[in-house]
């Protein structure tokens, strides 16, 4: 029941979700391109695109989601990135005591500041693969940071410039009214049956009719908790009288989605809803109450309504 999801648990990078300030991304070279940090540290370093590809890398599965994205929205993707830890360039810079946040300044204009504890976690990377390939002009070529558990807005493309400081960083959404606290919410998206945005990212789906009259649809989906990862997916039919544990593909990484199947449609019960809510690996379960994205993410269940 998974399969058509499966085709996509890693978004192609053609159809990974992009957001930018701007309508035309800047074209980098990377000959010329250099990254300075600088600010509170003991050594102020200037690298070039060669010498961070010569550092030690790692290869991390990682899902993105903009902190826009509706409940059901498709501005959501993973993909396996290869880049450098932030630690390993920030520990050769020398971090001083009083450092609180890492500002990050971009070739676009764009800039967005994370706490210092957020970068130094294993889940945050500057990447520059993306998919087995050089990262690609729309998606941050030369190097992009990936910063595991916070929304996509903390995670920038086209970086030139970072800067630790000793105050709280707002950046160019927190200076338009977004939080600078991004922490992804934990959900739960219903990809099988229905209409939802997330189908757009994966490439099966299109080929499944939604509902078949009189006959059992599948039930899956997707489910996000940032770094915290999911324990558990459950649905009911019932108006959430009953719920149903969901069945849970392991994930691809710590950082990643999930893939759920929970499975068939009823073809002789008439007009109902499926509702779907995560729990992550805290305990933290998802909240019902319903929140638009602005400014600190939706939240919500899904539903999808079923009829004969």
């Amino acid at each position: 029941m998974l399969g058509p999801l499966l085709a996509s648990e890693v978004t192609p990078t053609y159809l990974f979700y992009r957001i930018d300030i701007n309508p035309i991304v800047p074209e980098v070279d990377e000959k010329t391109w250099k990254l300075t940090v600088k600010g509170l540290v003991e050594n102020p370093l200037t690298v070039t695109y060669n010498q961070i590809k010569a550092m030690p890398s790692v290869e991390q599965y990682a899902t993105l989601e903009c902190v826009s994205n509706k409940i059901g929205g498709d501005l959501i993707s993973t993909a396996l990135w290869k880049g450098i830890r932030l630690k390993d360039l920030l520990g050769r810079a020398k971090v001083q005591a009083g450092a609180k946040y890492i500002a990050f300044r971009c070739s676009d204009g764009y800039d967005v500041g994370i706490p210092l504890e957020k970068g130094l976690m294993d889940g945050a990377i500057l990447a520059y693969e993306m998919n087995l390939a050089p990262l690609t002009t729309k998606h941050g070529f030369p190097v992009r940071a990936i910063v595991s558990g916070l929304y996509g807005m903390m995670n920038p493309k086209w970086i030139t410039e970072i800067e630790l400081v000793d105050t709280v960083y707002a950046g160019y959404w927190q200076r338009n009214g977004w939080t600078n606290d991004a922490d992804v919410h934990t959900t739960s998206t219903i990809s099988i049956p229905g209409q939802a945005e997330i189908r757009d990212r994966f490439r099966k789906l299109d080929e499944m009719p939604s509902i078949v009259p009189g006959q059992n649809t599948p039930i899956a989906g997707i489910a996000f908790g940032g770094d915290r990862g999911i324990s558990k997916v459950e649905v009911s039919i019932d108006d959430g009288a009953t719920w149903k544990s969901a069945i849970i593909k392991d994930p691809l990484s710590q950082y990643t989605w999930v893939l759920w199947t929970a499975g068939f449609t009823q073809a002789g019960k008439e007009n109902y809803k499926i509702i779907v809510r995560a729990t992550d690996k805290t305990g933290q379960v998802q909240t019902a109450e319903f929140n638009k994205p602005f400014p600190d993410g939706a939240t919500g269940y899904q539903t999808v309504s079923v009829h004969k």
